[in-house]
């Protein structure tokens, strides 16, 4: 999964502001050279013995090679993870859209192999506009929103994601269209929503395709998949997948019961802050009265000490 370093720089505000357009413009933006080059080989040498240790674990069933695999609860399983997921250019725009409050809703990788079909198409604030009468499409402010990160060269053959432009400004989800079940067949399912997104929005998914290191940022309300690997064999498709949520919603991977109160004690103050030690700006999330943030103890100090900035400013409004 090696891949040659790249010029890299963070993002000044007139960059941000012009990929922010982007985003809000066609519901994704793809950022090129977006993480630290530094970060590509620990943090994919970690997912090699994550992936080693897995199949330790799994004994072997006579059955065919899987076309898929899973890493979840990233966060807990090195510190490669955590700077991956602090990187300022991918927290700049999180932040930017979700709000300084917002949370990681998820973190996992996904590995694909050769054979391994489309996945449904979908969207993923489906968890909570899944309540059309809370959240009716097209949603005024986004409520989630993905980045991934390529940790190895994205080709749309080779499982990389599929995107529908404009999707997130319709008032339609896919499952409003047709509602899947655990038993629909991707292919003839995604067909049909790609046939319906054409005749009815003019509109053709795209491949995203990106060299390691670069990041897709795309927002909760639009419309994707992870795409098909359709050669047999061949390199796998690497990726890193964050998830995040506004702070006044629940993470679907609960964070805090994955993470001990001591391991998120020794993590940098901005994945503290991520995992859910601290308030959301309407004031939820406190721990017997008091700011999470205490229950880090030295460890959680400056991020008290942030917290209680962030409050004064929000009562000085």
């Amino acid at each position: 999964m090696g891949a040659k370093l790249y010029s890299y720089q963070e993002h000044n505000v007139d960059e941000r502001k012009s990929l922010l357009e982007i985003l809000n413009r066609q519901g994704y933006v793809v950022i090129p050279d977006c993480i630290d080059p530094e970060l590509l080989a620990p943090v994919n040498t970690r997912v090699d013995e994550l992936y080693a240790e897995q199949a330790k674990t799994t004994p072997p069933n006579g059955e065919p090679k899987q076309k898929e695999a899973f890493i979840t609860n990233l966060v807990d399983c090195g510190p490669e993870f955590s700077r991956l997921l602090m990187q300022p250019n991918i927290l700049g725009m999180v932040t930017s859209v979700l709000g300084g409050d917002c949370l990681l809703s998820s973190a996992s990788m996904r590995e694909v192999y050769g054979g391994c079909s489309e996945q449904l198409i979908h969207t993923d604030d489906l968890l909570y506009a899944g309540r059309d009468d809370w959240f009716k499409r097209p949603v005024e402010k986004q409520l989630s929103l993905v980045a991934t990160v390529a940790l190895g060269d994205q080709f749309a053959t080779r499982g990389a994601t599929v995107l529908f432009p404009g999707s997130h400004l319709w008032e339609e989800s896919p499952d409003t269209v047709e509602k899947p079940d655990f038993a629909t067949e991707s292919a003839g399912y995604n067909e049909r929503m790609r046939d319906w997104a054409q005749k009815y929005k003019n509109t053709d998914a795209i491949d995203v395709e990106m060299k390691a290191g670069a990041v897709v940022i795309w927002l909760g309300a639009a419309w994707h998949a992870g795409g098909a690997y359709t050669p047999l064999s061949g390199d796998p498709r690497r990726a890193a997948i964050f998830n995040f949520c506004r702070g006044i919603f629940r993470q679907q991977e609960n964070q805090m019961a994955g993470i001990t109160h001591q391991q998120a004690a020794q993590m940098p103050q901005a994945v503290q802050r991520l995992l859910g030690y601290s308030m959301s700006d309407t004031s939820l999330g406190y721990s017997a009265g008091k700011d999470p943030a205490l229950l880090l103890g030295e460890g959680g100090k400056t991020l008290v000490e942030d917290n209680l900035k962030r409050a004064a400013g929000r009562r000085g409004k």
